[in-house]
This record gives C-alpha cells, sequence and structure tokens, in this order.
C-alpha cells in the first residue's frame, strides 16, 4: 500500500504495517504537524488484503473523495483522504511478480494444440472404449472360368478434380445458392471472380501482383535505406529551425547523417509584438571543452557543453539574447568547430529545435522584481527537494524562468550570475536523476518484470511532470515501445 501525501508536503509514505494511525502526537504512526489535525484523527486499517479508512472522532472530521468520512470505509485505488488540510492519494501496488515488459499481454490467446489439451485430461477420467472384434476377412475374388472368353477390362474414366469433381455433383440450383453465398463478402466475391478467371487471366493477375508486391518493397528501401547507412542521404538537407524539432544529426564521424567537418549553419524568423529572447534546444556528443562555438548574426555566444556521463540522455539548451536577435529578419545560427578544418575531429548535434518566447515591455525594476521572485521560490523548492518527488523539477523550472526574464535586461545585474551558476548545478542533478530512473527502467525490462518497469516510467512522471525536460518526452517513447 502506498500513500502519497499531497499539497502541502507532496511527501510519498509506504506502510508495511497492518493498521496505520493518523494524528498530531509522537505517540502515533504517522504525526502531523498541523492545528487542523487532531491527536487522535483518523486509522487505516487492513484486513485479508482490503484496506479500510475510518475517522477516531476527530474535531474537523475525515474526508474521502470531498465527503465526509461516515464509519469505516474500504479504500480503492485513487482514493482521496483529507485529514484537516492535509490530503492523501491512495494509490494501489500489486504483488511482486508479473509478465514480460517487453511483449503485450494478449487478450485473447488462442487454444492450446490438441497434444497439450489431451495431457490436461487425467487418463483416470478418459471413458472406457469396448474392445471392436475383428472384421470378418472379405471373401476371396472369384477365379475366372478358363472356359469363359477373354474380356476386356472396362475404361478407366478420366480423373477429375475434387473441386471439379464436387462442382459437377452440385445440381444449378445448389449452384446458385453457393454463389449467393459467395457475394454477400469481401473474401468471397474475390474467390467467385478468381473462379471465373481462365487460366491466361490468372497468370496475367498473378504477374501484376507480383510487380506490386516488388515496387512497394523498392519504395521502402529508397525511404529506409539511407537510415541505415546503406545509401547516400535520402531528401534534402535541413537548414532551417523552427518549433519542430529536427532529428538529423550534423558534424562528422559515425552516425552522422549530414558531414558537416567544419560548422553547420541554420536560418530562422519569428514575428513577435514585443522583445522576444529564444531558447535552442539540442543535443551533442564527441565534443570536449572549447571545440564548438555558437554564432548568432556573426555575434560569439559561447561552446557548446564537453560531454558528461549523461550524454545520451541530457537536452542542451542556450539562450540567444534579445540584443543579438532581429524581428521580422532572417537570423542565422552557426555550429562552428574551430578544429576543422583540416582536423577530423568527430563532432555530432542532433534533435535541435527553437523556442521563442517573448518578453514583457517592463521597466528594468519590474523585471529585476520577477526574477527576483522566481529565484526566491526555486530556492524553497530545492530545500524541500527530498520532501516532493517533483520539487527538484520545479526548482530547476523556477531557476529557467528567472534565467530567461533577466535574458531581456540589456545590462545584466549580480543576480543574472547567481541564477545562472544556482541553474547549472540543479541542471546536472536533475539530469543524473533522469539517467538513474531511465537505469531503473532497462533493469527491470532486462529481468522481465513489467510491474517494476511501469513503476519506473510513472516515477520518471512524477518527477519529471511536464515536457520542459527532455526525460518527460523520452519516457512517453518508452512506455508507447514497450507497450506499457
Amino acid at each position: 500500500m502506498t500513500i502519497t501525501k499531497g499539497l502541502q508536503e507532496g511527501r510519498e509514505l509506504v506502510f508495511e504495517q497492518a493498521e496505520v494511525k493518523i494524528g498530531r502526537t509522537s505517540e502515533n504512526d504517522l504525526v502531523l504537524h498541523d492545528h487542523g489535525v487532531s491527536r487522535r484523527h483518523a486509522r487505516i486499517v487492513e484486513r485479508n488484503g482490503l484496506y479500510f479508512a475510518a475517522d477516531v472522532g476527530s474535531s474537523n472530521g475525515t474526508s474521502l473523495n470531498g465527503a465526509p468520512l461516515p464509519g469505516e470505509q474500504q479504500l480503492r485505488d485513487g482514493d482521496r483522504i483529507t485529514v484537516g488540510p492535509v490530503e492523501f492519494t491512495f494509490v494501489w501496488v500489486p504483488p511482486e511478480g508479473d509478465e514480460d515488459a517487453t511483449r503485450p499481454i494478449r487478450r485473447n490467446a488462442p487454444p492450446p494444440p490438441a497434444e497439450e489439451m489431451t495431457e490436461l485430461i487425467p487418463t483416470s477420467q478418459l471413458p472406457a472404449l469396448a474392445p471392436v472384434p475383428p472384421a470378418d476377412p472379405p471373401p476371396p475374388p472369384p477365379q475366372p472360368s478358363p472356359a469363359l472368353a477373354k474380356v476386356e477390362p472396362p475404361p478407366v474414366p478420366a480423373r477429375v478434380e475434387p473441386d471439379e469433381e464436387r462442382t459437377q455433383a452440385l445440381t444449378a440450383a445448389e449452384r446458385a445458392r453457393l454463389r449467393r453465398e459467395l457475394a454477400r463478402s469481401r473474401g468471397g466475391q474475390v474467390k467467385l471472380w478468381w473462379s471465373e478467371l481462365s487460366l491466361g487471366g490468372r497468370v496475367v493477375v498473378g504477374l501484376v501482383m507480383v510487380l506490386v508486391v516488388l515496387g512497394g518493397l523498392g519504395a521502402l528501401g529508397v525511404v529506409f535505406m539511407p537510415r541505415l547507412g546503406l545509401g547516400g542521404p535520402g531528401g534534402p538537407e535541413p537548414v532551417v529551425l523552427g518549433r519542430e524539432t529536427v532529428p538529423d544529426s550534423f558534424g562528422l564521424g559515425e552516425d552522422v547523417r549530414w558531414e558537416r567537418p567544419d560548422q553547420k549553419a541554420f536560418d530562422f524568423q519569428f514575428v513577435t509584438p514585443t522583445r522576444a529572447v529564444a531558447v535552442l534546444h539540442y543535443q551533442a556528443s564527441g565534443i570536449s571543452k572549447e571545440e564548438v562555438a555558437l554564432v548568432l548574426n556573426g555575434a560569439n555566444l559561447g561552446w557548446v557543453p564537453p560531454d558528461t556521463t549523461s550524454t545520451a540522455e541530457r537536452e542542451l539548451e542556450h539562450i540567444l539574447p534579445a540584443l543579438s536577435l532581429r524581428r521580422n529578419e532572417l537570423n542565422s545560427l552557426v555550429f562552428d568547430n574551430v578544429r576543422n578544418p583540416p582536423g577530423s575531429d568527430t563532432w555530432r548535434v542532433w534533435n535541435l529545435r527553437l523556442e521563442v518566447i517573448p518578453v514583457p515591455e517592463l521597466s528594468r525594476e519590474d523585471l529585476l522584481a520577477r526574477a527576483r521572485e522566481y529565484s526566491v521560490a526555486a530556492a524553497r523548492f530545492y530545500e524541500t527537494k527530498a520532501v516532493g518527488a517533483e520539487n527538484l523539477f520545479k526548482a530547476w523550472q523556477q531557476y529557467r524562468f528567472a534565467w530567461i526574464t533577466l535574458e531581456a535586461l540589456d545590462e545584466k545585474p549580480d543576480l543574472y550570475e547567481d541564477v545562472r551558476f544556482q541553474l547549472g548545478q540543479v541542471t546536472v542533478e536533475l539530469d543524473h536523476k533522469c539517467s538513474q530512473l531511465m537505469l531503473d527502467f532497462q533493469r527491470a525490462v532486462q529481468f522481465r518484470n513489467a510491474r517494476k518497469a511501469r513503476a519506473a516510467l510513472q516515477d520518471i512522471s512524477r518527477r519529471f511532470p511536464t515536457a520542459e525536460h527532455r526525460c518527460h518526452n523520452r519516457a512517453l517513447e518508452l512506455a508507447y515501445e514497450h507497450e506499457l
């Protein structure tokens, strides 16, 4: 049984004992330090695998799903229990052991073969069979009389195929009825049409079907061979950035779809009524410190971060400041490898997308005040990261809001560097948590435990509730891939 405490603390509690008491004193199992909770408020008890909740005479009462709790009520998955100002969610966790996590569960399984069905019937339950007496031997054929003249054997009739023999045996009325029955379904119509074709017509139709199948296979080869590395790149190379993710990879080395040893350039344009900042989202690997520079409209924005242990899962973000952006005009963004050419250093970027965020037309003081509010909220969430599963993500989110707000200022205050430093620390910790949860999921799939695999994906959804972080979308992809 798992009870998740929400609203105030977001703490997850797992109880193994048969009875749990909730109140405000230290002698109870679960202590809530709130004046709205009585000394002995409520209890949760387990009987024969079922869980029941009851109020034990509290002052403010206990609610179940928004209604007062009269007496003792059985708990079901998703029930909300309100104790004073605190709300719990009852979540049922199935027992250990589950089916394969990598195969979907068949709702209508086919029946076992006849050999297996016979093994399921005990020999003692089979009916006794009476012995069958042997049949009388057939009488010997009569011997021809030597006095009789030689008689020629009757002619052997021509061999008739089973279908033709059956058709010849049918009367005209039966053949008409059979045609009507076949005409009621698509499959029957095809069978009827095929039976009426001549031998030459069947040959022509068979050749056409073979050509269609070969043409389809050729089209699939044209589409997928470039992606499998069996041919050159297909289609035009992406050169424009937008909100949609560009999954193609650029750079030099293995698994690079478009080789660009020196640099890769993109263009983009946006229209906003006010000033805006843009956030570049991408992934990168095979890059060392100060190897690949980001250049926007001729201005150097900094370096692509070097590789880490979580490079495969991390999503990088880079702010394109408002001062360097051109509204309603064409902008140019370049990934420039300063070590190539003529070097052969490998590098790779992929999954690029651009997020344009308009900034409000506020004064410098108002923007600073708003950024401070975001920063204070982020610090509070970070201090309570061990209490709520999603608090670390919320800390990262609030620091990110503060960062984007301060980017609207032409002259950066001291708070800007503090926010960037705190955001970097939280980002590293959040990426590490994402990698750890992904490893738990892969381990569950390896050991074919669907229950633990689903639990790992649900944990990712709780810790990364929105698509702002790549871990959220990655969990959705894995759930779809493994049909969980």
